[in-house]
């Protein structure tokens, strides 16, 4: 094979797309229509994201690839050239090999036009530019492998159209293989075929890792051995096209090399061939903290899998296993061998035959139950159920997916199941549990948030998600009423105090001595509720209601307070609310949008505080502003980290009784001084602002104060935000809200490495807040502005051509 000949045949190609308008139709087309169908959403979702983009791609392509590999054979073969191309001096590989790269150079030329989006994406947010790589990377890929099915296709037809529809059609069959609900549909009436396909043979499913910012290799090949194998073949329909029994002997190379690479890639799947992580934060790489608390234990970590065999597993559970065992495999190697961990393969149908024996003998016979099922069942590890998809019905089936976690001699923690969803959090979840089990003593975590209904608010408790959240990250939590009845348990790390309301002096005085001694407190409150009603001509009436601020009377004396005015911005988000007017017997929910809906967006974080490492906006509903006196915070010698801030466009309402007036709700003409602190941290030895008088007795006791027994004082920390409705049942599953409630808790009661750990999680990576010009000039770069340089620049080379011609021309005198 020679060089020369391959560069010859691909010029020739290359030319034939530039010097004329098809490829410039062809390169704005396919921009427009790519980053335009991108644009009309990117706004909406608000997200720095090309994850659709990419996901989108694969099925544009199943337009846009015939479109350029149609014509390569049909053309020649057509317009009777075909033939002599075959005389020249040139093997059918060469010819083969510089059509294909000459076609695979204009679609890398089409796709790296689509830098746009990219770049409206660095100016309006911060993206992740290892993932975009990636994304490109893999569309690269998928591109080249589609261009070699479609010469291959041209090759054996001489219509352009009939090439061109094949192409698609044979495109859109591995397409369609890789995708989940056709594989489960498969595997429904013969199980493990559909699963199979997918993964050695579908083109989606090797498309999965580069989306996500990891470039695996075993993804590679799966991608130059299907390519390679259409070229081959294409390259052996030229060569034996005039030899005996050609069409025979050509069908047998097309079955032989098609099980051929089927073979490799299933060959391939298993084998550790090595991936590199080029996220921003290394997502999918075991993090550096991870190794050092796998350092430091003193023991080994045994982790037990217990999984129902893939076989017997729905269609989307059947990778499980695998991705379990190589997160635990990169943990064994970070760790040096101090973390163990092996397989229990269990079927839970053999649970449910035992029921049956059991319900069909006679009482007081013990059925043979698999003696691991019974001891499974002591820890709370059960089978459960999931959805699958048999013979076109959806049905129900019985697994298991558990882990164990044990570490020398204390009690095992137990994680009784374990979902696909669950895998990217994995090791963030091992690693606490065994942070947690490392510990003398479990860490334990108390909540005081006062159950109250308000004539604003009827209903129950708001904050009961909170103790569900902290028990199954592995705490032992206890809520309290911080009573003489109820008080902060002996051996508590952190206090939550949420949406406190009123307190009195005794209950004051016992967060302070909880601070004294060195406690971790997290206190969030708000001053004010709001009551809405459906009123004309504004279409909602707003008023109100002051709630109580007790704990400043404490908080105060360190330098830092909750503002008594209402806080307003102009980045603030949509919510429904049921109003009091309904129709019949139901209540109707309205959406509103107020300026009291505040959206705090990625921008406005302290980046240096391990507690907004990588967050997501939160929603600060109905917040407060904090006060902050940096004078008394150092008089207190205690250290202050600001966490976060509102924008600059957000300003201050004094409090009326009553409607708030339409004006209020309008950013002021006099302006504001902007970027008001909703999130404080102070760190150090708190004093004991009680000290030298008696201790407040309790408000159901009678008789005096007593004098203050002697305290030991530690350096403690204290979390002062000013909004507790955020962490509110309804709010707390919110992505962002709910990280900065998970750090919090980690960081006071566990320090910073779990944080981090955390943090590698994805992150919805939110815009910043634009102006309508922006989003107009924005969309145009990215969906008008490459097309309009394309364009100028083929005007430019038609007009050079024909000049050129003319050129010619009068030099032959004609």
């Amino acid at each position: 094979m020679k060089i020369k000949n391959i560069i010859t045949v691909f010029r020739r190609e290359l030319g034939g797309y530039f010097n004329s308008a098809i490829a410039y139709i062809y390169l704005i087309g396919f921009i427009a229509i790519n980053n335009g169908l991108f644009m009309t959403q990117f706004f909406l979702a608000g997200r720095v994201d090309m994850g659709p983009f990419f996901g989108l791609l694969p099925f544009i392509l199943l337009i846009f690839i015939p479109v350029i590999t149609m014509r390569l054979w049909a053309e020649d073969k057509k317009e009777n050239t075909f033939e002599l191309l075959m005389t020249f001096p040139m093997r059918p590989a060469e010819l083969v090999l510089g059509k294909f790269l000459a076609s695979l150079l204009f679609y890398f030329i089409s796709l790296v036009s689509t830098f746009g989006i990219p770049l409206v994406m660095l100016l309006s947010g911060r993206p992740d530019i290892g993932m975009i790589i990636s994304g490109y990377i893999g569309a690269l890929l998928i591109g080249a492998f589609f261009m070699s099915i479609g010469i291959f296709i041209s090759g054996l037809t001489k219509e352009q159209i009939i090439a061109f529809v094949l192409t698609s059609l044979t495109c859109f069959l591995f397409v369609l293989l890789g995708i989940d609900f056709f594989s489960g549909f498969v595997d429904g009436w013969i199980p493990g075929l559909g699963s199979f396909l997918e993964n050695y043979v579908g083109a989606l499913t090797h498309l999965v890792s580069f989306n996500r910012g990891v470039i695996d290799i075993k993804d590679i090949l799966y991608f130059v051995a299907m390519s390679a194998v259409f070229l081959l073949l294409n390259g052996f329909s030229f060569e034996g096209r005039l030899r005996p029994k050609a069409k025979f002997i050509f069908g047998s190379s097309i079955a032989v090399c098609l099980a051929g690479v089927i073979l490799f890639n299933w060959l391939a799947h298993d084998l550790a061939l090595g991936r590199f992580d080029i996220t921003e934060n290394k997502i999918y790489t075991v993090c550096a903290a991870s190794r050092k608390i796998l350092a430091n234990l003193k023991g080994p970590v045994q982790i037990k899998v217990y999984i129902t065999p893939s076989d017997k597993m729905p269609t989307a559970f059947k990778s499980m296993e695998q991705d379990i065992t190589a997160k635990l495999d990169e943990l064994r190697i970070a760790s040096k061998n101090k973390l163990r961990f092996k397989v229990f393969y269990i079927e839970a149908a053999n649970l449910i035959e035992a029921n049956k024996r059991q319900n069909s003998q006679v009482q007081g016979v013990e059925p043979a139950v698999n003696s691991l099922e019974k001891t499974l069942q002591g820890k709370g590890i059960v089978p459960f159920q999931v959805e699958s998809i048999d013979r076109d019905a959806v049905g129900l089936r019985l697994i298991y997916s558990a882990i164990t976690v044990s570490y020398m001699d204390k009690n095992e923690e137990v994680l009784p199941r374990v979902f696909p969803q669950n895998i990217p959090d994995l090791e963030y979840v091992l690693i606490s549990r065994i942070v947690k089990l490392s510990l003398e003593a479990r860490p334990r975590i108390a909540l005081f948030s006062p159950s109250r209904t308000t004539e604003m608010h009827p209903g129950a408790d708001s904050y009961q998600a909170l103790g569900t959240l902290i028990k199954n990250n592995g705490y032992d939590f206890e809520r309290i009423a911080l009573t003489q009845s109820s008080p902060i348990p002996e051996g508590t790390n952190t206090l939550l105090v949420i949406n406190p309301g009123n307190l009195g002096d005794r209950q004051l005085y016992e967060i302070n001595k909880f601070l004294y001694q060195g406690g971790s407190v997290l206190i969030a409150a708000q001053g004010f509720d709001y009551l809405f009603q459906m009123a004309a001509p504004q279409g909602m009436d707003v008023s109100p209601n002051k709630l109580s601020l007790d704990v400043n009377r404490l908080i105060q004396k360190w330098g830092i307070g909750i503002n008594d005015k209402m806080l307003m911005g102009e980045d603030n988000q949509i919510i429904n609310l049921s109003v009091q007017q309904g129709i019949g017997p139901f209540g109707l929910t309205v959406p509103i949008k107020l300026p009291n809906q505040i959206v705090v967006r990625q921008q406005f974080f302290n980046d240096k505080a391990s507690l907004m490492n990588r967050l997501s906006a939160i929603f600060y509903l109905w917040g407060s502003a904090l006060d902050i006196s940096d004078t008394v915070i150092n008089q207190s010698q205690l250290k202050k980290t600001l966490l976060f801030t509102s924008s600059p466009k957000s300003w201050q309402v004094p409090f009326e009784s009553g409607i708030i007036k339409s004006e209020s709700f309008v950013f002021p003409q006099t302006g504001s001084p902007g970027k008001f602190p909703l999130g404080v941290m102070l760190q150090g030895q708190f004093s004991n602002t009680f000290a030298g008088a008696n201790v407040p007795g309790w408000p159901d006791l009678a008789g005096e104060n007593k004098a203050e027994a002697k305290l030991e004082p530690k350096p403690g920390k204290l979390i002062l935000i000013g909004c507790a409705k955020m962490f509110s049942d309804q709010l707390i599953t919110g992505s962002g809200n709910l990280s900065l409630f998970a750090n919090i808790v980690d960081s006071s009661t566990l320090g910073d490495d779990l944080i981090q750990i955390r943090s590698k999680a994805f992150l919805n990576r939110d815009l910043k807040k634009l102006t309508d010009a922006q989003k107009i000039w924005y969309r145009f770069l990215a969906v008008a502005g490459i097309p309009l340089i394309w364009a100028i620049f083929a005007y430019a080379r038609i007009m050079f051509r024909k000049k050129e011609k003319a050129f010619y021309l009068a030099a032959r005198g004609q």
